[in-house]
Parts: C-alpha cells; sequence; structure tokens
C-alpha cells in the first residue's frame, strides 16, 4: 500500500465518520496536522486504529487508491498478495528508513534483475515487474 493510498482510505473514513473530530477516536494523532505531513508511523497507527474500528462494526477495512484502481484486487506486479499484510507498502518504508538515493539504486538493480531473468523464469510479467521498478526509480529522481 503505497503512502497515498493509506492517506486517501484515513480520508474516507474521516468523511464517513458523524462525529466531530475532536470527538472522534482517531483525533489524537490526525487532528493537529494535515495527514500529509504525518510522518508513517502515525499513518500506519491510524490505519491500526480504523481496522480495529472497522472490526467491531464487522466491516473490512477497504483501502482507497487515488488512481481509483480496486485495492481489493492483486495482481502480481502491481500489488503482490504477499505484500499486501501490512497497512504500508515495503518500498514506502525502505524510502522511510534507507533514504530516497538508496532506494533508487535498489529499483534500479530489481529491474536489472528482472530483465536479466526474464526469459527464463515468469516471461512478460518480469519485464513489467522491471518497468514497475524502473517507474519508480524515475520518481524518486
Amino acid at each position: 500500500m503505497s503512502r497515498n493510498e493509506c492517506i486517501e482510505t484515513i480520508k474516507a473514513f474521516c468523511e464517513k465518520q458523524c462525529v466531530p473530530c475532536d470527538e472522534c477516536e482517531l483525533y489524537e494523532p490526525c487532528g493537529v496536522k494535515p495527514f500529509e505531513e504525518l510522518p508513517e508511523w502515525e499513518i500506519v497507527e491510524l490505519l491500526d486504529k480504523i481496522k480495529k474500528i472497522k472490526e467491531k462494526e464487522n466491516e473490512p477495512l477497504k483501502f482507497v487508491d487515488p488512481t481509483g484502481m480496486n485495492l481489493e484486487a492483486y495482481d502480481n506486479v502491481n500489488r503482490p498478495q504477499h505484500y499486501a499484510s501490512t497497512s504500508i507498502e515495503c518500498i514506502d518504508a525502505m524510502i522511510e528508513t534507507q533514504g530516497k538515493e538508496a532506494v533508487r539504486a535498489f529499483c534500479v538493480c530489481n529491474a536489472f534483475k528482472y530483465l536479466w531473468r526474464h526469459n527464463n523464469k515468469n516471461g512478460d510479467e518480469d519485464v513489467k515487474k522491471a518497468n514497475w521498478y524502473l517507474n519508480k526509480a524515475v520518481e524518486l529522481m
């Protein structure tokens, strides 16, 4: 899950609440500044609180993608199921802990790996994964 998807999910939850912000269970972390300014750990904390609230209501937490993509569906290139067990994407956690330059270099190397093996492993899917990593490297410039 990207940072923007997490923020959009939090915003969508807040818009559906029937209480003022200062009476909401999420108020303490989010009432002070805009969601876009929150550090990753606070976004994760908010998503965990929302998930618990939804569980009490017997509703699943549905993530919102700013591009309109269905985030409940997994695909091996853009949203692999093995990376969907947490509320933050691995690549976003890497950026926070390792920095943009290191993750950009990682993306270029990972793209190389996928192109190198594509004829012997996953074919077109590996080419698409390489493209995803190159796009991410450009985004991090």
